[in-house]
């Protein structure tokens, strides 16, 4: 026999042997031949049968921990759905908080009021400008307000959507007055703060007062509150003050705002006819 050909059949012989012995072990091991032979023969058979025992742990250790993994991986986009849920909802809600204060508008015979969502803010400070989506037509010149107070004037409409002039633009200018007071002065934006002109020194409003729209010239109706003043300083040879202030409307947050258009003569006389 070549020897190559001795060497294979003795490996086959050596496997099958010790199949053969490994099946008359398992066939022996639950035979009652007696507690002595039993005792003899487990640690062989356990030895035996570590290897099988090994596997199927392992095997399960893999399988446990891909449910797991899986199991986990389902959870944490679970809890990631549940979190976007409720940050919608918490937007949802501050929207409904806006709107229910839009809401709330006095009505200023004149104005129409309808709500607005805010799409966008220029990232340019000098000219500090907004777009809108508005609820129905708005035009050039409309008012636009927050819950706080004046915002600024749409400048430019396309259809439902409407850019804004905020009164922090260089470009815009308000007449304002103090409540209780016959001050006359014009609020004008400096990019990120208020400049108050005209302010006679005598009538110098204190600092946190706030000053509101006074009607004049006919673009902003009256009452709407527009600054808080923050400093109040004299000018040396003047009579009148250097007066800083700040806007009292909050618009860099607010996710609605307010438009109010002038309305027609035949319109507002309606709804002066239409009231008791």
């Amino acid at each position: 026999m070549p020897r190559r050909a001795w060497r294979r059949w003795w490996r086959l012989r050596w496997w099958a042997g010790a199949l053969a012995g490994l099946a008359t072990l398992y066939a022996i091991q639950p035979l009652p031949i007696g507690p002595r032979l039993d005792l003899d023969l487990f640690p062989l058979v356990d030895a035996l049968q570590a290897p099988a025992r090994w596997w199927r742990a392992t095997r399960l250790w893999f399988t446990n921990q891909s449910r797991l993994t899986e199991e986990n991986r389902r959870l944490r986009a679970a809890l990631e759905r549940q979190a976007g849920a409720r940050q919608e909802l918490n937007a949802l809600r501050a929207e409904n908080r806006q709107l229910r204060a839009l809401l709330k508008l006095k009505d200023i015979p004149g104005f129409r009021w309808r709500a607005a969502k805010v799409l966008g803010r220029s990232p340019d400070q000098m000219s500090q400008r907004l777009l809108l989506f508005t609820q129905a037509d708005a035009s050039a010149g409309d008012v636009v307000v927050s819950r706080n107070g004046l915002v600024g004037l749409v400048s430019e409409t396309r259809g439902r959507r409407a850019a804004v002039r905020t009164i922090l633009d260089a470009s815009l200018s308000a007449p304002v007055t103090l409540p209780g007071r016959r001050l006359a002065a014009l609020v004008r934006g400096q990019g990120e703060r208020l400049r108050v002109d005209f302010v006679p020194l005598a009538d110098a409003p204190p600092p946190g007062s706030v000053l509101v729209t006074s009607g004049a010239g006919g673009v902003f109706p009256p009452g709407i509150p527009v600054a808080r003043v923050t400093r109040v300083r004299p000018v040396a040879g003047s009579l009148f003050a250097e007066v800083e202030a700040e806007p009292v409307a909050t618009w860099r947050r607010d996710a609605w705002l307010s438009i109010a258009s002038r309305k027609t003569p035949a319109a507002a006389a309606a709804d002066s006819d239409a009231r008791p």
